[in-house]
This record gives structure tokens, C-alpha cells and sequence, in this order.
């Protein structure tokens, strides 16, 4: 819990949004190890849907715990350099790189049908918010010296 405190707004907001990765996975695969015992057409159309779903909570909730842990492993080491994350204008630009396109799959995904040929924008936006996210994660965590 003292972690927890120790954590600026935001990054505790951050925090508070990390379980969003093993829930999403588990959803997913609790949904496709089910779908398979409902006789429905929709089953497979949906079973996209909640595949993207999952993807991008998975994908904000590691962005989430990524920010955090690298908060945390420089907050322990006092001789470092200030860290870029301790102002809130930065914590917020880093967290939205992160977060936005991911977001922006998940509403297309509730909104675009998934029988609909827009729908594969959603995959497009999933496979580039994973990447940003790989992107931001290892540019933060390269100018820890790592």
C-alpha cells in the first residue's frame, strides 16, 4: 500500500487500471473455450469481436503496469537522473501514447458491426496500438539505461 501512496495521481490511476491485462486474457479465453459448446452463427462473429476486445484491454492494462514498473524501478534509485515521468504534463503525454489507440479499437470494436468490411480497420488499430505501445515501453525504459 505504500507503493500505492507513494505514486503520483496519474501513475495511480495507471495502477489501479494494470489488472485490466489478466482479465481481458482470461475473458477471451473463457469465451472461445465456451463457444464452442453454443450452436449459434453469431458465436463466430462475436468471437472476433470479444478476440479484439481482449487484445486491446490486454494491451492497455500492460501499458499501464509497464509505466508504473518503470516509475517504480527509478523511484528506488535515488543517484539517478531526474525521471521524465515526475512532471504531470509528462506522465500524461506518456500514459495517453499508450492508451489512445487502443481505446480507439476498443470503441470501434463495440460500434462497427463485426460482419461490417469497416471492421478491419479495428485489426488494423489493434496491431498499431501494440506496437505504440512496444514503442513507448522500450523508449522509456532505454533512457533508463538500461
Amino acid at each position: 500500500m505504500t507503493g500505492f501512496r507513494r505514486l503520483p495521481p496519474v501513475l495511480r490511476v495507471a495502477s489501479l487500471l494494470r489488472p485490466l491485462f489478466p482479465l481481458g486474457l482470461f475473458v477471451a479465453f473463457l469465451y472461445m473455450v465456451s463457444a464452442g459448446a453454443w450452436p449459434s452463427a453469431h458465436v463466430g462473429v462475436d468471437a472476433s469481436r470479444v478476440a479484439v476486445i481482449a487484445v486491446n484491454l490486454g494491451v492497455l492494462g500492460l501499458g499501464c503496469s509497464a509505466v508504473v514498473h518503470i516509475y517504480n524501478s527509478r523511484f528506488r534509485q535515488l543517484d539517478r537522473a531526474t525521471f521524465p515521468l515526475e512532471s504531470w504534463q509528462s506522465q500524461v503525454r506518456n500514459i495517453l501514447a499508450l492508451a489512445v489507440i487502443p481505446v480507439c479499437a476498443l470503441v470501434m470494436a463495440i460500434v462497427i458491426p463485426p460482419t461490417a468490411r469497416a471492421f478491419q480497420l479495428v485489426f488494423l488499430a489493434s496491431i498499431i496500438g501494440a506496437f505504440v505501445c512496444l514503442a513507448v515501453t522500450l523508449s522509456m525504459g532505454a533512457s533508463d539505461g538500461r
